[in-house]
Formats: structure tokens, sequence, C-alpha cells
């Protein structure tokens, strides 16, 4: 299998410029911590890729933002992660 070889872009302020926004994207594939800058229809982009939130959280950062157990009973911890669940989170919260 042939992988393409991405030409090395000109730089200019230090990022590298590029030909087009999907040789951008490749750009941002290969090392997502660097922005990437394209020339596109006569304009010079800066993109940049963002970590998706939804997914950077774990179980472990919501129960850590709820904070210790005190005795809550078993609705109000399912409001909880419910409210946590209507904040970003994707999955339901099963029944106990």
């Amino acid at each position: 299998m042939r992988r393409a070889v991405l030409a090395i872009p000109v730089k200019v302020g230090g990022l590298p410029v590029v030909k087009s926004i999907e040789e951008a994207v490749e750009r941002l594939k290969l090392d997502p911590t660097r922005p990437v800058r394209a020339r596109v229809g006569g304009l010079t982009i800066e993109v940049t890729a963002v970590a998706d939130e939804a997914t950077a959280r774990s179980a472990a950062s919501v129960f850590a933002e709820i904070g210790p157990w005190e005795g809550e009973t078993a609705e109000e911890l399912l409001a909880l992660l419910a409210e946590a669940r209507h904040l970003g989170g994707q999955r339901s919260v099963p029944d106990l």
C-alpha cells in the first residue's frame, strides 16, 4: 500500500502554509497540537484542532465535580448524574 507524501509547505510566521483545506486537515491528523495555515480562495486561514469536550470528560471527572458522597438517595444521585449528562455527557444513566 502506498502512502501519500505531503510536500513540505512554505512557512509564514512560523506556521506551515499549505495549498488546500484538505491538506491542512491531513497535517492536523499528523500533529493535532500544531495549527496549520492554508491558502483558500485568496485568503490565508489558520486551522486548529480542538479537543472534543464531551469525550474528554471521564466519569471520574464528573464524580469529582459532584463531590464526595454524603448519603444522597438513589433519586438524588440520578438527578446529579442527569444534570451532568445535560451539561455534556453522552450516555444515559441506567436504573439502579
